[in-house]
C-alpha cells in the first residue's frame, strides 16, 4: 500500500457529501499511518542498527538496545483517576530484553506534543505492572516543545523513568541518512539499506529533507569554468541600419534582449548608495 501511495497508484477516496481526496493526503493527515509505516519497518532492522538509532534518539549509551524482542502498536492500558477509569493508548511500545521504550509520535503537520498525554501514558503503563523489572524510557518524536519547556516536562517525569528525550522528525531522518551513507560507527547491511530507503521515502511525503546537501557535495561536482570569453556571453553586433533606434526601457522583471540593452539602461538610470539605503527601509 505504501508503494502505491508513493507512486500515485492508490487512487482517491470518494465521499457522498465531500470532494474526493487522494490516499496520499489521507496518509499525510493521519499520525497512526506514519507511525505504522516508520516503526513497522524498524522491527526488521538488524540489531546493531536498532541499537545505534535508539541510543542516538534517547541520548544514552546504556543499555545497549541490541536485544529487540517485539513491538506493540497502540497497546491499551487502564488508568484510574478520581475513581474514574479510562483507557490510554501510547502509539508504540518497543520491547527489548533489557529495557522498554514508550513512543509518542506526532507527524510534522499534526498536533503538538502534550505533557498531560505523556503523564497518562507513563502512569498507565506503570500501573499495568508489565515488565516492571526493566528500565523504562520515554521518547517523543515530532512536534516537540522548545528546550526550556521540554526540560520542565522531563523533570516532572524523571522520577518515574530511567530516561526521556524528544526529537524532531528531521533529526530522525538525518540519523537515517548518516547511517545509510556510512557516517556512523554501525555499518548497515543490504536489508537495512532497503528498509531505510522505504522509511526515507515515507519521510519525503511530509516534505522532510531526505538528501544531504553540503559544500563538499558542491565541490565534488564542480561546474565548468566561465569567463567573459565564454561563447554564450559573446554578444553579436547589432545589425547595420540607417538609423539606430533608441534603446527600449529595460525592466528588472524581464530578461534583456542583449548586453547592449542592459548597458544602455544602466547608463541612463544610475543609482547611488542613497537610493539603496532608501530601498532597505
Amino acid at each position: 500500500m505504501l508503494q502505491a501511495i508513493l507512486h500515485g497508484k492508490a487512487g482517491r477516496i470518494d465521499g457522498d457529501k465531500v470532494q474526493s481526496i487522494s490516499w496520499r493526503e489521507v496518509f499525510k493527515g493521519r499520525e497512526d499511518l506514519m507511525t505504522a509505516a516508520v516503526f513497522g519497518r524498524f522491527a526488521y532492522l538488524s540489531a546493531p542498527v536498532q541499537a545505534t538509532l535508539m541510543q542516538r534518539w534517547l541520548g544514552v549509551t546504556e543499555p545497549a538496545f541490541d536485544d529487540f524482542e517485539k513491538i506493540d502498536f497502540w497497546p491499551s492500558y487502564q488508568l484510574v483517576s478520581n475513581d474514574q477509569k479510562r483507557r490510554v493508548e501510547p502509539d508504540v511500545v518497543l520491547n527489548f530484553a533489557s529495557a522498554t521504550v514508550i513512543l509518542e509520535i506526532k507527524p510534522p503537520n499534526g498536533g503538538d506534543q502534550d505533557i498531560d498525554q505523556w503523564q497518562r501514558e507513563v502512569e498507565s503503563f506503570l500501573l499495568s505492572g508489565e515488565r516492571s523489572q526493566l528500565p523504562l524510557f520515554f521518547l517523543a518524536i515530532g512536534r516537540i516543545p522548545n528546550k526550556f519547556v521540554f526540560g520542565n516536562w522531563a523533570k516532572q517525569l524523571s522520577k518515574k523513568l530511567d530516561g526521556i528525550n524528544a526529537v524532531a522528525w528531521q533529526r530522525v531522518v538525518n540519523d537515517l541518512l548518516e547511517l545509510d551513507n556510512g557516517k556512523l560507527a554501525c555499518e548497515p547491511n543490504t536489508q537495512d539499506k532497503r528498509i531505510i530507503a522505504d522509511i526515507l521515502q515515507t519521510a519525503g511525503l511530509y516534505q522532510l529533507r531526505t538528501q544531504f546537501y553540503s559544500w563538499k557535495t558542491l565541490l565534488d561536482h564542480p561546474l565548468p569554468r566561465l569567463s567573459l570569453q565564454q561563447a554564450l556571453l559573446r554578444d553579436k553586433p547589432p545589425p547595420k541600419a540607417p538609423v539606430q533606434p533608441e534603446p527600449q526601457p529595460f525592466s528588472a522583471t524581464q530578461a534583456p534582449h542583449s548586453w547592449h540593452d542592459l548597458a544602455a539602461f544602466a547608463t541612463a538610470h544610475p543609482i547611488s548608495l542613497k537610493d539603496i539605503s532608501t530601498w532597505n527601509k
